[in-house]
């Protein structure tokens, strides 16, 4: 039984951003491909939940960053040694949450460590259930953790500003049916300044996924400066004014 994985991924012209780095909704991308990939060779892919009327759903995301890759005026290379690797491994399953960590690198440097949260959902009932036996019964005795992170509390943001709308589009939704977690990174990274996400370089990134986005629905960002460097974020629906999504991203 391999109890880690790693992933390795080329990067390729079209993901780079203006600022010629690999844009954080990629590397969110790299993560769950990885983590799905591996949760295949388990033996509890997403085909196999579907086939019993579940399906994994991220809840919580903890992320530490040393500096995203910088590609200004690089050739890219087909060897792999320039290539991103992600490396996963499963840590621990928690009454209803399921702990995955994940160690990212780029030419033998560590790009980030992450800690993730994930449930199991009814695809009928769309709630969370108790994660099922043979998936508990598959974990590693004495598991490595990436690093140790308190509980994570973060503030709602309803009666902030709105800095940013997005109406969901059908590109947005995965095969769960509803917008995909990478998206919804991609919208708060959207959120802050370009005065700061252009001078300063993103050092903590967390959030909260609270409920579901829809095709059709339209996602408010609230929120703003807390501290010098640090933003809260809060997602909602428009319609109702559900809270979808927290985060929380510090700049340093």
């Amino acid at each position: 039984m391999n109890w880690t994985r790693t992933e390795s991924f080329k990067i390729r012209g079209y993901e780079i951003g203006p600022d010629h780095r690999v844009p954080l909704q990629n590397l969110c991308g790299y993560m769950e491909e990885a983590a799905s990939l591996h949760a295949e060779e388990l033996g509890f892919s997403v085909e196999e939940l579907a086939r019993r009327g579940l399906a994994w759903a991220l809840t919580r995301i903890w992320i530490e960053f040393e500096e995203l890759p910088y590609l200004g005026g690089e050739v890219f290379s087909n060897e792999e040694s320039s290539w991103i690797h992600v490396r996963t491994w499963p840590v621990s399953v928690e009454r209803l949450q399921y702990r995955r960590d994940f160690l990212i690198s780029w030419r033998g440097l560590i790009v980030a460590r992450a800690v993730t949260d994930w449930v199991v959902i009814n695809l009928e009932s769309r709630r969370a259930e108790r994660i099922p036996e043979f998936i508990c019964a598959l974990q590693p005795e004495a598991p490595e953790r990436i690093m140790e992170v308190g509980r994570l509390r973060l503030a709602g943001q309803e009666g902030s500003p709105e800095l940013v709308s997005f109406r969901v589009r059908r590109a947005d939704i995965d095969r769960n049916n509803h917008v995909n977690n990478a998206r919804f990174t991609e919208w708060i990274m959207e959120s802050v300044p370009e005065t700061i996400s252009s001078s300063r370089r993103l050092k903590l990134l967390q959030i909260m996924y609270r409920a579901e986005g829809l095709y059709g629905d339209t996602v408010v960002v609230r929120g703003g400066m807390d501290t010098d460097g640090t933003f809260l974020h809060g997602l909602y629906r428009l319609a109702d004014n559900r809270e979808l999504v927290r985060g929380r991203s510090v700049w340093v």
